[in-house]
């Protein structure tokens, strides 16, 4: 067996494993609560709504199809390149994904965000490393990754959030009104600086989809409707800045070299 096949069935097992992983921690088999249930322990304005983490099944769905065809193709001139430049970042990001899952799980929320930050810079170093693969327009890894770092963007703000609840912090005496615009907008300006840098037009859609989410939380519960039209300008802002990046990149996910 040629190393880069071997390196392709170990990010195949190594996803399968958090895969698994995922699904305990989700049915609450792991410590006895779901992710949902200390997700609502330490409920915040900037909560997405629950139907919005369907999301999750998508981006699990195409990189389990993504680690197969690495697998199949691996002789591939294409795919043998992104196998041997991404799979140490692939492994870090799989074992951050476990250590997150569990941590969040047993509620130490703390670790569990140090964790997810490994997870995401990982994430979005695959991401500027695609940008540097030789090879005619593919679309099957970058629209994956995209997809998946841009869901982490907004689950480690939410992440740092429940840790501020739980640690009961008051926000230097601002209101939670104040604060969520704030993190909001940072989220924003965070969203749009990655897009700058890794050029993936699938990034910001996960974050425009978690911002729509969000609006319909705040919604639920009855809060402040500047809130909610904060929430839906962001999740339109991103919308089109994915438009446009889609448009700049000649109608590719990212731009290619030819």
């Amino acid at each position: 067996m040629t190393d880069t096949k071997k390196k392709a069935w170990a990010n195949l097992a190594l996803f399968i494993l958090a895969l698994i992983v995922n699904v305990l921690g989700a049915t609450g088999f792991i410590n006895g609560s779901s992710q949902a249930e200390v997700s609502d322990r330490y409920h915040t304005l900037i909560t997405p709504a629950g139907f919005t983490f369907s999301i999750w099944s998508l981006i699990y769905g195409l990189l389990l199809f993504s680690f197969i065809v690495m697998v199949v193709r691996h002789e591939d001139r294409y795919y043998k390149q992104a196998i041997h430049s991404l799979s140490p970042l692939i492994w870090v990001s799989l074992a951050a994904n476990i250590l997150w899952i569990v941590s969040f799980s047993y509620i130490v929320i703390g670790l569990s965000t140090v964790f997810i930050f490994i997870y995401v810079i990982s994430l979005a170093l695959i991401l500027k490393k695609l940008l540097k693969l030789d090879g005619s327009k593919r679309w099957l890894l970058p629209l994956t990754f995209g997809l998946n770092t841009g869901w982490l963007i907004i689950a480690s703000v939410v992440n740092v959030a429940a840790y501020l609840v739980k640690m009961n912090w008051d926000g230097f005496g601002m209101t939670y009104d104040t604060w969520a615009m704030i993190i909001m907008l940072v989220a924003l300006l965070l969203a749009i600086g990655v897009l700058l840098q890794v050029k993936n037009a699938a990034f910001t859609l996960p974050i425009a989809w978690a911002f729509f989410g969000i609006s319909q939380e705040l919604q639920t519960f009855g809060e402040s409707q500047t809130l909610v039209a904060i929430a839906l300008a962001n999740a339109v802002i991103l919308t089109i800045a994915a438009a446009y990046q889609w448009w700049k990149n000649k109608k590719a996910v990212i731009p290619y070299i030819d």
